[in-house]
């Protein structure tokens, strides 16, 4: 899929919706994985993305499920959808 076969959900919604298959992922895996649809956009990058998990996971959409030094020496935080975060994405997002 990319721009030009459909619309795309507002990122932040393709980001959250990147957890509903049960991946668990961290901010820079999200990013390469929608780079493919979504590059160019200016808030598509690790720090933004990392702040778009840290808010989900404050809703009640994604949990931490684990911690990693990168290989840049900064901390990776992965994440993963709780059944709350399935049961709204598939109530509003779908």
């Amino acid at each position: 899929m990319n721009r030009s076969d459909k619309k795309l959900p507002p990122l932040y919604y393709a980001i959250v919706l990147h957890f509903l298959d049960g991946r668990t992922d961290g901010a820079r895996g999200v990013v390469e994985a929608l780079r493919v649809d979504y590059d160019g956009y200016r808030l598509l990058n690790a720090e933004d993305v990392e702040e778009a998990l840290a808010t989900a996971k404050e809703n009640g959409l994604l949990r931490e499920v684990g911690y990693k030094l990168d290989e840049d020496g900064g901390l990776r935080i992965d994440y993963e959808m709780t059944e709350f975060g399935r049961n709204m994405v598939r109530r509003y997002l779908l």
